[in-house]
């Protein structure tokens, strides 16, 4: 009698479940068919005469426009769009846009915004390209620069209906609108990342709109040895795009692109990284790039000029054959008189761990390669060629043998089984770490008390610990120790030379 009680107990309760579930299920259903359904659409700013809010009927009520758009967003994937909707220019003119407007903030119900310039909106001209698809097939295919024959003008707009990943207008629904939708201003440009849903708020702006940073490289400008590979970078490497060019010319959104993978997606596409965001070259002849930096919401950067020369006498920009020199040696760097590391970098160009360029420069606050660290480590710890590891993106790099030497030795690693980042601008813990090993310091816990030290990563805490305890990495005056920062030139040899003091 109580197994059948026990049973209908449990059969009741199952019910009760399934019912609940059912319900809840429902809810959010009836809520996001509600939100689709019946929204408010707010346009706002001190750039608007007539601000005010728009039901889904009164945008239904507006003239209405249907559009295919070509779009790539940031993994980098191509992706077809089909919406029908207002176009922007229409509701802004709605609300009496002023001509002193300068940007367009969108803001979706989940909080989400995007800020774009009026003149990437409604001044530059933006298409939808028919055929950028033609030459690729796989997903991830959005480094291939699609074909930009037959491009259409199309307009931004407001969808109420729309479909993602199709030109088909059989699939459109009402399930991510309010959505706006744009055009790409260059078969290659990334526009995906814009399109916002669920979009509630539309703010124009008066303010100036900011510049992006202009780009950097590694090596800078100057004499490099023939076949160095040169790495751009800019602040975010993100939705913000370096454009460059190796023939004089000004970079625009038509030029080689050089970031195609957002640092957001960084980690998880580590395996081709470099086969997407990689150095300019192998330079072998005089060469000068030129690189801008192209994003939404801000003005362009200004354009960087980086002029190369191939050195013709046949030493290494690093002299990576040269051994120790007699300690009475003078070594003179006309760029680090007076520096903070002017001894510590002097030192180590006199043990010819590392050299100053050709044109008697050091550039001690240029940041630092991991391949570059990983060179000089191998020499200043005199670390002999017991072969190693070759990952993927090392196979045909300089430094591949001095990789393999400090991966042999146990001192450095890869992110991965495949990937070892060698043009990645090293960081301060993984400096520390490379330090820690090679040095073979006692470890310290992982207390540096620091005030940021929770922000240094888990695997490499007890080497910051560490080199800090001995002396060998210091603080920044405001007591952090900023591990994700990037290290210089200076900072390297510095880092070296008292390691060595341990010994």
């Amino acid at each position: 009698m109580r197994a059948v009680k026990n049973k209908f107990m449990y059969f009741l309760l199952a019910g009760a479940l399934s019912v609940l579930l059912f319900a809840a299920l429902t809810m959010i259903v009836s809520q996001d068919v509600f939100a689709a359904q019946d929204f408010q659409l707010e346009v706002t700013g001190d750039g608007v005469a007539n601000p005010g809010v728009f039901t889904r009927d009164q945008l239904t009520e507006m003239q209405q426009h249907q559009q295919v758009y070509s779009a790539v967003n940031t993994w980098p994937t191509k992706k077809w769009y089909t919406g029908r909707g207002v176009p922007l220019r229409e509701l802004l003119k709605a609300a009496e846009i002023k001509e002193n407007a300068t940007m367009i903030k969108f803001t979706s119900n989940d909080g989400y915004t995007t800020t774009l310039t009026v003149k990437e909106l409604l001044v530059d001209k933006r298409y939808y390209y028919p055929h950028f698809k033609d030459n690729s097939s796989v997903d991830g295919d959005g480094n291939i620069a699609g074909s930009d024959a037959n491009a259409a003008p199309v307009e931004p707009i407001i969808a109420l209906v729309s479909v993602e990943g199709s030109n088909n207008p059989a699939y459109m629904n009402d399930l991510n609108t309010p959505l706006l939708m744009l055009g790409q201003r260059a078969v290659t440009e990334q526009n995906g990342n814009l399109f916002v849903k669920y979009l509630n708020k539309i703010e124009v702006l008066t303010d100036e709109p900011p510049r992006w940073d202009t780009p950097r490289a590694n090596p800078d400008s100057g004499v490099v040895m023939a076949g160095s590979m040169i790495a751009l970078s800019n602040e975010n490497m993100d939705d913000d795009k370096v454009y460059y060019t190796t023939d004089g010319s000004t970079p625009t959104l038509n030029s080689p692109m050089y970031n195609w993978i957002a640092k957001r997606w960084w980690s998880a596409r580590a395996d081709e990284l470099g086969n997407y965001n990689k150095p300019i070259g192998p330079i072998n002849k005089d060469t000068v790039i030129k690189a801008v930096t192209i994003g939404p919401g801000k003005e362009d950067s200004e354009v960087a000029t980086f002029t190369y020369k191939v050195a013709t006498t046949g030493q290494d920009e690093e002299k990576i054959d040269s051994g120790p020199v007699e300690e009475e040696e003078t070594v003179f760097l006309r760029d680090v008189g007076g520096h903070w590391a002017q001894k510590h970098i002097e030192t180590l160009v006199a043990f010819g761990a590392i050299g100053g360029y050709p044109d008697g420069t050091f550039k001690p606050d240029n940041p630092i390669t991991r391949a570059e660290f990983a060179g000089i480590l191998v020499k200043t710890f005199q670390l002999e060629n017991r072969g190693g590891k070759i990952f993927a993106d090392t196979a045909d790099h300089w430094a591949k043998e001095q990789i393999a030497t400090a991966t042999a030795g146990g001192i450095i690693n890869g992110y991965d089984a495949s990937t070892f980042g060698p043009d990645d601008l090293i960081t301060r813990e993984q400096m520390a770490v490379m330090i820690f090993k090679a040095a073979r310091l006692a470890s310290a816990g992982e207390e540096t008390g620091f005030a940021d030290n929770n922000s240094i990563s888990p695997w490499a805490r007890q080497a910051v610990a560490a080199v800090v305890q001995n002396g060998i990495m210091s603080g920044y005056p405001d007591n952090t120790v900023q591990p994700q920062g990037r290290a210089s030139r200076a900072e390297a040899a510095t880092v070296m030379i008292k390691a060595l003091d341990q010994q």
